[in-house]
């Protein structure tokens, strides 16, 4: 019934704007319509709007996932709270829509148009998303068969000729209180690799990145730079690894 309202809407509006379509004198000279096309195209987007492919997950109920309080922590990526960002969703990007991360069953969530409900996405449709200027990448379990490495959503901190991807992971804990009883809390644990011609490489520590890199130059930048993997990981990873690829595109050069 939806469908045959839109079309029925479809057809009004087309004749709203050209009431001169089908008429016997065709004019060979249309641009002075395109306008009206595109209002038209606006406007059937608009009608539309509110049923697009992203709103068709499950709903999100918050207590079938978490039926037991928390009483410390959150299962959710940074805050507790939705952000606008962006998610390429069954082959269509969707911009400036709200987006929740939980980390602990990896699911996307979404709000729908009502601003009432929570949608969990399909994570199959999922390729990408952004949020809290992070970019999330799927890669699948056949692209990291072999490696020590689970399929699922990364944090690519770095896009490089040397990809840095980040896994970010929570847990639900239990703990036996005297007083309380049983209280749970969540843990949060991260694992850093990268891809290297065409495998990937799980980073422990410096000394297993050194390893992999084989360049005697990295590690003089990083005693250079003071940088250390145990204060900001993050940070010293994304200069060591873009650093390693500046000098392996020198190196390439050269060859050349």
């Amino acid at each position: 019934m939806r469908l045959f309202v839109v079309k029925i809407f479809l057809i009004f509006i087309f004749f709203l704007n050209f009431p001169g379509a089908f008429s016997q004198n065709i004019k060979a000279d249309t641009s002075a319509e395109l306008p009206a096309l595109h209002n038209t195209l606006n406007v059937y987007h608009k009608f539309l709007s509110p049923e697009t492919g992203l709103y068709n997950g499950s709903e999100y109920v918050y207590t079938a996932y978490y039926p037991f309080a928390i009483n410390e922590g959150h299962p959710y990526f940074q805050e507790k709270l939705f952000d606008t960002g962006a998610v390429f969703y069954n082959n269509v990007i969707y911009e400036k829509v709200p987006l929740m991360f939980d980390l602990i069953n990896e699911k996307l969530l979404i709000r729908d148009p009502t601003n009432v409900n929570i949608i969990t996405l399909n994570n199959e449709r999922i390729m990408w998303f952004i949020i809290r200027g992070h970019t999330f990448v799927k890669l699948h379990m056949d692209s990291v068969a072999h490696t020590n490495m689970p399929g699922g959503f990364y944090d690519l901190l770095y896009s490089g000729a040397t990809p840095l991807y980040k896994k970010m992971s929570k847990r639900l804990m239990n703990i036996t209180d005297t007083y309380f009883g049983v209280k749970q809390y969540v843990t949060e644990s991260n694992d850093y690799f990268i891809k290297k011609n065409n495998q990937y490489y799980k980073i422990t520590n410096k000394k297993g990145l050194l390893r992999i890199m084989n360049n005697k130059t990295v590690a003089q930048f990083i005693r250079k730079n003071k940088l250390s993997l145990k204060s900001d990981k993050d940070d010293a990873l994304k200069k060591i690894v873009a650093y390693y690829d500046s000098i392996s595109s020198i190196n390439i050069k050269s060859d050349n």
